[in-house]
């Protein structure tokens, strides 16, 4: 495992484009912190739904600007792949536990999937 700290910091880069991009409902960032073919999962009522990163983007859009706060609970890196696990708050009405999985290519830190649950 290779944890240094310009590699996490690579890491928690993208999740903190991640967040700016909600803070300021912002596409063009999302689209910075995620790769084009990213996916978004969740559980509801029983039922495992996954879709394309873009309907993320859409909702951003539609809420606007949101106070946006995390805090990074695990970051597993192995290789030029990652894991992290945030505890993250929209406006403080919403809390959710948000997992992550990212790739490096050529040195930088994608998002690949999201998958959340609302605490």
């Amino acid at each position: 495992m290779n944890k240094n700290n310009e590699t996490v910091q690579g890491i928690l880069n993208a999740i903190e484009l991640y967040a700016e991009a909600g803070r300021k409902a912002s596409r063009e960032l999302g689209e910075k912190a995620f790769t084009k073919e990213a996916t978004m999962s969740w559980v509801e009522k029983g039922v495992i739904t996954t879709v394309p990163i873009n309907a993320l983007f859409d909702v951003l859009e539609q809420t606007g600007e949101e106070e946006v706060a995390y805090t990074v609970e695990d970051v597993t890196v192995a290789g030029n792949i990652a894991f992290v696990r945030i505890s993250s708050s929209f406006s403080k009405l919403t809390t959710f536990n948000d997992m992550f999985t990212l790739a490096e290519q050529d040195g930088e830190w994608k998002i690949v999937s999201k998958i959340y649950s609302v605490k």
